[in-house]
């Protein structure tokens, strides 16, 4: 059962680290390091609960997970299994692949609606958007409530309504519309998509529910960074201020909106600057990279 433990292990040390992120604070101080450090804690967990059943079920080789499971195939298709294989050897080698075959087929149909969410939505604006000589990188909608969102791909669109428009000044409009162009130049959208999948595969996880608010929540605060850098931070924090205080739009399902989040808590942070050391997030990402890879390479090596 050495394997098994080893997994046992990696599985628990994940589940600390995300129990250590979601009640720390510094994340919002780097969010950047902290959207990868959440992409690390769940490859980790997710890598280890499956190592942990397919180690179990594979005990009997004495080898790592992959060749163990090839030398499984080869003898199931031959009809000759080891001696020592039982039934609760082959029902944890089911649940490992199993495991892996819904989260491929949850990614399969996440990507699958969000195209089509996305399509449809560059499709409603083809229609109902125009260009504005005055906002030339976004397109406008005829709508007194307020939005801006961008919808994000390869035909990444930003879209702002004309109600946007009426209660931003000039200042606080540019830092706006550089929050969601960080979103579409740094793909934001595919830092949020393993997390996405893990709460459709797993919608009773309340795990997954907290690693995709937190990720979306540091998503939003590293597009501000890169908005307060170009514009200065009293544009787009004057800017939050307006969005909370009048009647907004949610950004349409598969967009980003930079009204989205909790935006009190985005006015906090730029209200009171603070940033991790370049050593502290160097460290912290060694040590991500380093328990992700301790899970991963027990599929392979001997022990």
């Amino acid at each position: 059962m050495t394997y098994a433990v080893h997994h046992a292990v990696t599985l628990a040390l994940a589940w600390a680290a995300g129990l250590v992120m979601a009640r720390s604070r510094w994340g919002a101080r780097a969010p950047r390091t902290g959207v990868l450090i959440w992409q690390a804690v769940a490859v980790t967990g997710f890598a280890s609960l499956v190592g942990l059943a397919l180690a179990t079920g594979l005990a009997p080789y004495g080898l790592g997970v992959v060749p163990a499971l090839a030398r499984f195939c080869a003898d199931a298709a031959r009809g000759s299994l080891p001696a020592g294989m039982t039934a609760g050897h082959v029902l944890a080698i089911a649940f490992g692949a199993g495991l892996v075959v819904w989260t491929l087929g949850a990614f399969a149909v996440t990507c699958r609606a969000l195209a089509g969410l996305r399509r449809r939505q560059r499709t409603l604006l083809g229609l109902v958007a125009r260009q504005d000589p005055a906002v030339r990188e976004a397109l406008v909608v005829e709508h007194p409530a307020v939005a801006a969102y961008c919808v994000p791909g390869r035909r990444a669109a930003i879209v702002v309504s004309t109600g946007t428009l009426g209660l931003l000044r000039a200042g606080e409009l540019a830092a706006v519309l550089a929050h969601e162009r960080a979103h579409v130049t740094e793909r934001h959208d595919l830092a949020l998509l393993p997390f996405t999948v893990l709460e459709r595969a797993f919608p009773w996880s309340r795990a997954a529910r907290v690693m995709r608010r937190r990720v979306a929540a540091l998503v939003e605060m590293r597009a501000d960074d890169r908005a307060a850098r170009l514009h200065g931070r009293a544009g787009l924090s004057s800017a939050l201020r307006r969005f909370r205080a009048c009647d907004r739009l949610p950004a349409p399902a598969g967009t980003l909106g930079g009204a989205d989040g909790d935006i009190d808590a985005r006015l906090a942070r730029l209200a009171t600057p603070a940033t991790a050391s370049l050593p502290l997030r160097v460290l912290l990402l060694s040590i991500a990279v380093t328990v992700v890879s301790t899970p991963l390479s027990l599929f392979l090596l001997p022990m």
